[in-house]
């Protein structure tokens, strides 16, 4: 399955994209249609053709091990470590509820000297890759790169050094994303306009056209 092919099935999973004026965060004015990218797992087949070019990215970069970030990372990274007959391995969210301090921040194939993958759902403006690339070559990993399902750097309006520095690969961008799911029915032609161009030109709190969103999004939410 192609890339382009791969991004128009994954606009399409069902609650991937999640159209409607509940999903619109008019607190902090954060136009972002929220994403489920979990759902992507749900189908193994299309989970298959996802990881096929993690696979292929991590043999390109000459990796030793796929290592999945914790939580959203893990079956993506399951999936690319068997597409590619590489060793597999998670690595803990920092700070994580539920873990204890003694318990090893990254578990499975051992890292240490050894070429790394990570593997996680979204990267955005890369804070969490800079935490676990952090643990990684804590325990003596040499990260060469990342894979996500989706890359919203296009939307970030800042990147971290490890986010900018890192050769990033991904089945489809943010806006790509929308676009696709606004050409598939997924989303409101309106609403997607509207997103876009708040995002792009970075609209202020008292912006007029804020109302214009609210009335789309209803509309959207009630045809």
């Amino acid at each position: 399955m192609r890339t382009h092919d791969l991004a128009a099935r994954l606009a399409t999973v069902p609650g991937l994209v999640r159209p409607g004026i509940s999903t619109w965060d008019m607190t902090t004015r954060l136009p972002l249609h929220p994403l489920s990218v979990e759902n992507a797992y749900a189908d193994p087949r299309l989970l298959h053709s996802l990881a096929k070019p993690g696979a292929r990215f991590a043999h390109r970069l000459g990796a030793d091990v796929v290592v999945g970030a914790e939580t959203g990372g893990i079956p993506l990274a399951g999936a690319v470590s068997l597409a590619g007959g590489l060793p597999f391995a998670f690595v803990r969210k920092p700070g994580y509820v539920g873990h204890e301090d003694h318990e090893p921040r990254v578990r499975g194939a051992s890292v240490n000297g050894r070429r790394v993958l990570l593997v996680d759902d979204a990267v955005s403006q890369g804070t969490a890759i800079e935490a676990f690339a952090a643990e990684l070559r804590d325990e003596g990993a040499i990260v060469v790169g990342v894979f996500v399902l989706v890359d919203m750097r296009d939307v970030a309006a800042s990147v971290t050094p490890t986010a900018a520095a890192l050769p990033i690969a991904s089945i489809t961008t943010y806006l790509r994303l929308l676009e696709t799911a606004t050409e598939r029915g997924v989303l409101d032609p309106t609403v997607h306009q509207l997103a876009v161009d708040a995002l792009i030109n970075h609209w202020s709190d008292d912006d007029p056209r804020w109302a214009l969103v609210r009335t789309a999004t209803h509309h959207a939410s009630t045809a």
